[in-house]
Parts: C-alpha cells; sequence; structure tokens
C-alpha cells in the first residue's frame, strides 16, 4: 500500500513539473510578428494579409502569429529597422541580404522557392531585337544606355558589374565606388540609387546613372519611387529609353504575362551573352552572365532561435493557405541552396497536383471552426468601415467554390500575387511557388549565397591589392592595426598593412624601395623625405584654420613673467622634436637671424646646447637626426625610460606638440615651442591624464617676437611664423605611380568620411582622436581633415613654401646641399662646353 501512495505522489509530482513546463514555455512563446514592407503598394498588401490570417486564424493551430504591418520606404529602411527590433521580418533580394548580414547583422531563415523546386535565378543581359549590330564583344556596351534595377541588386548590378570588370571591358576608377566605374563606362543610364549616401558616400557621384530615371514625385526620381525601379522597372526603362537592361531570367516572361505588355512577344528580346553571341530568351541557360540565389525572409541575429523556428512555421503555414503550394512532408524537406545543376525531380516538389487554396481545408470551414451557424459571414465581426479602413479594393470577395448553396462568401487572398496592389513582386516575387525553412546552422548571409559571395567580394577588388603605412611607435601600430581592422570592416580597399620600424628615416628608406608605401610626416621630416628620397607629399592635415597650416608659437606659464622670446638664456626649453618645424626649425631661425644666439655657422644644435640650460628634443643625440657632436643637455628634460629616453617618436612622452607642452607643465621647462592649437586641446579639462587635470587656458600666455605677451587666442598676431601641416608622402622620381597614388588618395578620402569623427566611444574608432595617455598617434589629433595636395604642389620645396627653405638653411648645414651638388655640376659642365666652343 505505501508503494503505491509512493509511486502515486511521485506520478503526480512529474505531472504537475509537466504542466509547470508547459505553462513556462507558453508564457514565453512568441505571440507577435511585425512584418517590414517596402513600399505602400506592399503595406496594402501585408493589411490585407493580416485580415486572411484573423479570419483563418484556427487553421493555423500552433503556427499562429499576431501579425503587424511596418511601413517603410525601401529595403534599406527596412534593414534598420530590423537590426533596431522595430519589425521582425521582411524579404530581401540577395545583393540585400549581404548587406543586412554583413553590416546590420540581419540572418536568412527562410527562401524562396521557384517553379520546380529550384531556388537560384540567372542573371541575364536583355536587348531589343536588331538592335546594337556593333556589340559583338562585352567590350562594345562602353557608352551604351543601361537599365539596371537598383544598384546593389544581385542579378542586376553586382554580377553584370563584375563580369564587365574581370573580362577586361570596364575598367576600375574608383575602388571603393562601383556607381564611379559603372558612369564611366556607360552613356546615360538609370541605376537606382546611385546617389544616395550609401553609394555616394563623398558626394561627388555624377547623375549620369540617373539620367534616364524618369521619377516625377519630389524625391522619387533615381529612387526605390521611380517607374524604372526594380526588374520589373528596368523592363520598362529598356522599351522606353534603353539600349540594354540587366534582369533576373524570368522577368521578361514575368513582364509579357501583364495586361500592359500582353500583346509583345518573347521575340521581341534577345539575351546578350557573355562571350557576344545573341541566343533566344528562353535559352538564359546557355546565355546566363551567373546564377544568384533567390530572395529570402530575414530576421535579426538577436531573436533566438526559438524565435525563429516559429516565424518558420508561420510563414510555411501562411504559404500553404494562401497559395497552391503543397504541403511538405517534413522528413522530406529539399536541402537548402539547391541549384540548378543539381536539381533532381525525386526531391518530393510535386508541383503538377497542387492543393488549391480551400481545397485542403474547405472541410474545415464546412465544418464550421468559428462556431457559426451555416448562413453567418464569417466577417460579420468586420463592419464596413473596418472593411475600408484595412483593406483596398483588390481584396476580392468571391464564393466558396465547394459551398453548393452559395451562402458563405470568402475573401480569397494569394500571398505570391501582386497584380491586385497595381503592383509586382510585393512581400515575396510573384514567381515563387513556396518557401524553404533553413535549419540554425546555416542561417548566415554566407552560407545562403554560396558562390555567389564571390561577385560581391570581387567586384569590390582592386588594381592596388594593399596599402602599407610606415609607423615609428608601438602605440601608433596598435592605431593602425585599429585602423586595419576598421577599414576592412567596410570593405575598403586597398587593404591597409601596418609596417613598425625604428625612425621616420627607416620610414623614408622602406617608401623609397617600396617596402612601404605611405607614412605621415611633419613638415621638417617632409622636407628631408624630398630632399634624399624623392617623396612627395600628396594629402595634407587640415586644422582650424581652413588650410592646411598652423601658426608656430612659443608658450610661457603666465606665473613666470621673466620668461621672455627676446632673452632665453640659461632657460629650460621643451621642443616637438629635432629638425621638426614647430619645434624647431622656426624658434631656432629666429632666435639665430635676430643674433639672439650664436650661430657657430649653422650648427643649430650647438647653437641650443650652448644657450639654453636644459632641454627636451627628441631625437637630439640620434645618430640619424644630428650628425654632428651630440649634446647630453639636449636631452636633460626628456621623460621616456630605457630605450625610450628622447626618442624621436610616440614612445617618448615629451614628443610631439603635446609632449612639448606637457614638458612645460610638468617636466620643468620655462617655454616650449608648438602649433597654436595645442594649449587649447589640452587644458579646461579636455584631456582626462592627470598631468593635465589642473591646466587652464588662463595659466599660460604667448611669447611675442617684440618680447611682449599675449592671451592664446591672439596667436595670428603672436607667433613665429606660419608653416604647412603634416602630410602624407609616398614614393615619387622614377618609382613614381600614378595609379598607386590614386587608389592611396581613394583610401583615405573614404577612411575619413567613415572615420573622421572626433565623439566617439570606446567601441568606434577615429582615425583624428588618440587613447587616453596617448597624442597624435599617426596624424594630429587638431585634424579636422585631410586635404588634397594639388599636383602642382607635390614637390616637398614647392608644398613647404620659400619660408620654410629659408628657415631650414639658417639652422641646417646640409640643407639644399643635394641641389647645391647638381647646380656646380651644371655649371661645370656649362663652362666646359662653352670653353670647348670658344
Amino acid at each position: 500500500m505505501l508503494r503505491v501512495l509512493l509511486s502515486l505522489s511521485i506520478l503526480c509530482a512529474l505531472q504537475f513539473n509537466v504542466i509547470n513546463a508547459q505553462h513556462h514555455y507558453n508564457e514565453h512563446k512568441t505571440k507577435n510578428i511585425i512584418w517590414c514592407t517596402k513600399s505602400l503598394e506592399e503595406q496594402y498588401k501585408c493589411q490585407n494579409l493580416t485580415v486572411a490570417i484573423e479570419r483563418d486564424f484556427q487553421l493555423f493551430d500552433e503556427a499562429y502569429l499576431n501579425l503587424t504591418c511596418f511601413r517603410a520606404y525601401s529595403a534599406d529602411e527596412c534593414i534598420r529597422a530590423l537590426d533596431r527590433e522595430k519589425a521582425h521580418i521582411t524579404s530581401l533580394d540577395a545583393g540585400d541580404v549581404f548587406t543586412a548580414g554583413r553590416y546590420n547583422s540581419l540572418v536568412p531563415i527562410m527562401q524562396e522557392k521557384l517553379e520546380g523546386g529550384f531556388s537560384e535565378y540567372f542573371s541575364v543581359a536583355v536587348v531589343k531585337k536588331n538592335t546594337l549590330p556593333d556589340v559583338t564583344e562585352l567590350r562594345h556596351l562602353r557608352n551604351k544606355r543601361a537599365c539596371f534595377p537598383w544598384v546593389g541588386s544581385l542579378a542586376g548590378w553586382i554580377v553584370p558589374i563584375y563580369t564587365l570588370q574581370h573580362n577586361g571591358a570596364m575598367e576600375v576608377v574608383d575602388c571603393n565606388n562601383q556607381v564611379k566605374t559603372a558612369a564611366n563606362f556607360f552613356n546615360s543610364s538609370c541605376a537606382a540609387y546611385s546617389l544616395i549616401d550609401k553609394y555616394n558616400p563623398i558626394g561627388d557621384n555624377s547623375d549620369k546613372l540617373c539620367a534616364l530615371c524618369t521619377g516625377k514625385i519630389t524625391g522619387g526620381r533615381c529612387s526605390a519611387a521611380d517607374p524604372y525601379y526594380g526588374y520589373d522597372g528596368a523592363f520598362r526603362c529598356l522599351l522606353d529609353v534603353g539600349e540594354v537592361a540587366f534582369l533576373r531570367h524570368s522577368t521578361v516572361s514575368e513582364m509579357l504575362q501583364t495586361v500592359e505588355y500582353k500583346k509583345l512577344s518573347p521575340d521581341s528580346f534577345e539575351l546578350l551573352c557573355p562571350d557576344g553571341r545573341r541566343v533566344a530568351v528562353g535559352e538564359y541557360r546557355q546565355c546566363s552572365w551567373g546564377q544568384v540565389p533567390s530572395d529570402a525572409v530575414v530576421t535579426s541575429s538577436a531573436r533566438s532561435y526559438h524565435d525563429r523556428k516559429q516565424y518558420q512555421m508561420f510563414l510555411k503555414r501562411v504559404t500553404e493557405l494562401y497559395s497552391d503550394a503543397t504541403r511538405e512532408d517534413p522528413n522530406q524537406q529539399q536541402p537548402i541552396g539547391i541549384g540548378y545543376n543539381n536539381y533532381e525531380p525525386s526531391n518530393g516538389n510535386n508541383y503538377n497536383n497542387p492543393i488549391p487554396y480551400g481545397g485542403g481545408y474547405n472541410n474545415q470551414y464546412e465544418s464550421n471552426p468559428y462556431g457559426r451557424n451555416g448562413n453567418q459571414n464569417p466577417f460579420s465581426r468586420f463592419d464596413e468601415n473596418y472593411r475600408n479602413e484595412r483593406l483596398d479594393s483588390s481584396f476580392s470577395t468571391e464564393r466558396n467554390q465547394l459551398d453548393v448553396n452559395g451562402s458563405i462568401p470568402i475573401e480569397k487572398f494569394r500571398i505570391f500575387e501582386s497584380k491586385r496592389y497595381q503592383g509586382s513582386n510585393l512581400l515575396f516575387q510573384d514567381a515563387s511557388k513556396g518557401l524553404l525553412a533553413f535549419p540554425e546552422d546555416d542561417q548566415s548571409f554566407k552560407k545562403y549565397l554560396q558562390k555567389s559571395i564571390d561577385y560581391v567580394y570581387g567586384i569590390r577588388e582592386c588594381p592596388v591589392p594593399a596599402m602599407t603605412l610606415c609607423v615609428t611607435s608601438e602605440q601608433e601600430l596598435e592605431k593602425c592595426i585599429k585602423m586595419r581592422t576598421a577599414l576592412k570592416a567596410q570593405i575598403l580597399k586597398p587593404e591597409l598593412i601596418c609596417k613598425k620600424m625604428h625612425s621616420h628615416i627607416n620610414c623614408m628608406q622602406l617608401i623609397q624601395t617600396g617596402k612601404a608605401d605611405i607614412s605621415v610626416f611633419d613638415a621638417g621630416d617632409v622636407y628631408t623625405g624630398g630632399l634624399n628620397y624623392d617623396l612627395i607629399p600628396f594629402m595634407s592635415e587640415v586644422y582650424n584654420l581652413g588650410e592646411p597650416e598652423y601658426y608656430v608659437v612659443a608658450v610661457a606659464k603666465e606665473e613666470d613673467p621673466d620668461t621672455e622670446l627676446t632673452y632665453l638664456k640659461g632657460k629650460n626649453t621643451c621642443h616637438t622634436g629635432i629638425n621638426t618645424a614647430a619645434g624647431w626649425t622656426y624658434p631656432m631661425a629666429f632666435l639665430i637671424s635676430n643674433g639672439w644666439i650664436r650661430p657657430y655657422g649653422c650648427d643649430s644644435v650647438r647653437a641650443a646646447a650652448e644657450y639654453f640650460t636644459k632641454s627636451c628634443v627628441p631625437g637630439a643625440i640620434s645618430s640619424e637626426y644630428n650628425t654632428g657632436v651630440p649634446y647630453d643637455s639636449m636631452c636633460d628634460l626628456c621623460h621616456g625610460t630605457s630605450y625610450r629616453y628622447c626618442r624621436r617618436d610616440a614612445s617618448e612622452d615629451y614628443y610631439g606638440h603635446t609632449g612639448a607642452f606637457r614638458c612645460l607643465v610638468e617636466g620643468g621647462g620655462h617655454v616650449a615651442f608648438m602649433k597654436h592649437t595645442t594649449v587649447m586641446e589640452s587644458t579646461g579639462g579636455k584631456r582626462k591624464e592627470w598631468w593635465a587635470r589642473n591646466a587652464l587656458n588662463d595659466d599660460f600666455e604667448l611669447l611675442c617676437t617684440d618680447g611682449t605677451r599675449a592671451e592664446l587666442q591672439d596667436y595670428k598676431r603672436c607667433n613665429l611664423g606660419k608653416v604647412k601641416a603634416n602630410a602624407v608622402v609616398t614614393r615619387g622620381g622614377i618609382n613614381y605611380n600614378e595609379t598607386q597614388l590614386h587608389a592611396y588618395i581613394n583610401l583615405l578620402t573614404y577612411a575619413q568620411q567613415l572615420y573622421g569623427r572626433k565623439d566617439v566611444d570606446a567601441f568606434s574608432f577615429s582615425m583624428f582622436s588618440s587613447p587616453i595617455g596617448h597624442y597624435d598617434l599617426i596624424f594630429q589629433d587638431a585634424t579636422r581633415q585631410l586635404q588634397v595636395i594639388p599636383p602642382e604642389s607635390r614637390r616637398y620645396d614647392t608644398y613647404l613654401g620659400s619660408n620654410f627653405m629659408r628657415a631650414r638653411r639658417i639652422t641646417d648645414c646640409y640643407a639644399g646641399a643635394a641641389q647645391m651638388t647638381i647646380s656646380l655640376i651644371l655649371l661645370l659642365t656649362s663652362s666646359l662646353a662653352l670653353r670647348t666652343f670658344l
């Protein structure tokens, strides 16, 4: 008896746990689904679908979800809505699936199934018959009028542009802008989205690929509202104004079935093959430009696997109820991604005997699952106003064919039909026959695209594969690696490679020999690189002046009134680095030329060592920069430890403009030489480092050349001169390569457009900011933008200007030595020639 009671207790406990578990499951079960629509017509169709589902909710069983429709205006807007969880699902072209997965972490959960169970389209080029007789090769398409569905569509844009690029017909004009490359090849065309920010990030696209578009409404031209948008729109464009259209293989036959074009014959068109042949529209398999996956339904990767499974069940039931799709046997589910070449008719996808809507479920209607009597209208809960609000006229009322009395009218909804809504391919492609569900492990854009991803990445290939940036410290190398990661995330080309060398001189040597490509130099290093290594500046930093230049200023503490610029003998000084423009060349040239310091010929290092008591001049004891006698006093104030002591790179704490200011604040300096923005960037709480926390603008003053002082904001009057900003340099001379140069300019231009912001969080990258504890890594923190240097100013002496060249000759015994040697050789040669002639 005790055993029986114990067994009953255990059974009751187990049953209670099962009930609790079921209750817990039901509590967390997904109940709602929000469908993002991409147009007003799609919104109408989606709203009609919601009413059909509300009517038929008992037929959904466990698959039922409460559907609502979220109105957007484009695929990109839907992608952002799903990413922000304002909506749950939408359907996308394969090209947009890549964008959604790559940049917004959306995942495909289902794929449209076409006639015969196929799940791929062929990309084709369509022309009107007996036109373009001069086109016998793809390169002959140059300067033709083309019609594209939209920029970014896989079959209608990516595959054609990829094919034209890779067979040599289309030259890559811009490695990071497909629109510019296409516009350079084709004549006036229509490619919707070619002017939106996504495909025109720096705003310099021409409107050539919008010239044939005909949108009339405000903002509608060359957008999703344009009549020539989409595959059907590209077909209309071909008929009206175009010479070639890039479409899916099914587009022509679909359009010829519409009322608008039913009088046209397929024989009116031809397919242009990649080898230049012409074939009939039906022979697309032998004349395709490539195969692409059919459209997919996507959702956010943040949705749980259970939610995604629920979405799949819901959508599967929708297609079963509102199309001619058969109810699939779960044990015979077709594998995802099947293509034309590996399709087998035995996969259980029999479309010859479809179950018509109502055919498999009308018995349930006849058994009155709504609990109404046989004469009651199942839509009686919708009054007329409600119906007019929720439904448009395309939601027609038909008689139930199985109801012999004709007393139960039903709303006939077709999920794969759009003509009632004055549109095509709404929510799904009209040619679709069903949906295929992706297993959890296959829910990624890479597995969905499979080999088609080669087109997506291939269209972004660049004739210049890589750009190597040379840096001189571990801190700069770390920032360079982060920059490389950021550029790679945006698939910007050429690929950035980072290389660290011991000094700027080493970087100059590497660039000259082709082992590195670019580096960012101070004006002093631009001079050295141009004079000795044939390097040329091609982009320059721009600070707050709006031009690529800055003022050199001398700064002292307000509490130290005894320090003045006309008499610095015995003072402690802080410099940005040996041979740098603001920290060395300009101040030393001023002091020497005005007689405040004995020049010792042109040995500025000795002159400074004899005049100042202690200094920090990073690089002053390095044989690479100081070929004369090293003076230890030139590094006495420097702060670097071990091998970093007095190094001319970011590993020395007092290197650079901010380093010189820090030397003034905490290092015992009486005066610091720097650019005019440095103090204002570092005081008033703008820097978080402990040495700058209590520093205020009012604590510092400018030293003027007449011996007076001025406030920091008065730098235009109180300065030592104006000097050119830091510049990005590359190879010149006999190793000059214009293609490479344009690729470098292009990459840096797009990089600053995407990563040039100052106010970034800890998870974002900024080109013109340095992490706390460091400053001016690679680029100056004061940089607002990079500006392309005009070609006529890319010689180092032309860029730097006569004032800098004169200052450099005052402070450097070897300045201009190379030119002087050449001049002497030319003079001797001319003299000998003249003597021979006489």
